[in-house]
């Protein structure tokens, strides 16, 4: 298994790769990894992924509005509530017991799965 520094740079390509190519913010690929390959707390991981955020969708963002592939109607009709949703959302995760999170999580990557793969 790669050292810590390795695998956490691994993880960060990784999610980098998600983001650009499936639009998610790499969350499902940073909390899992973190937290079932490196022991990381899921409230530490999700904090951690939540930070991650910035300087990879900063990235993926600059280089799809290259590409001229943003809808800025639908941007600016969803980043204010996203930012309520995301405070109010760091908030309520923070109450709820870790294995309760996880499953919730899971759950939520699984209906996810599912319907992308039945569509």
């Amino acid at each position: 298994m790669p050292s810590g520094a390795i695998l956490y740079a691994l993880i960060g390509l990784l999610a980098g790769l998600a983001s650009g190519c499936f639009g998610i913010g790499g969350g499902a690929i940073v909390v899992p990894a973190l937290t079932l390959l490196c022991g990381v707390p899921y409230h530490v991981a999700v904090g951690t992924s939540l930070a991650l955020i910035i300087p990879i969708s900063l990235a993926g963002s600059i280089t799809s509005w290259k590409l001229n592939t943003i809808d800025w109607r639908i941007t600016a009709a969803c980043a204010l509530t996203g930012i309520l949703g995301a405070i109010l959302g760091s908030l309520l995760v923070q109450k709820i017991p870790e294995m309760v999170a996880r499953r919730a999580f899971a759950v939520f990557l699984l209906y996810a799965a599912w319907r992308l793969w039945s569509k």
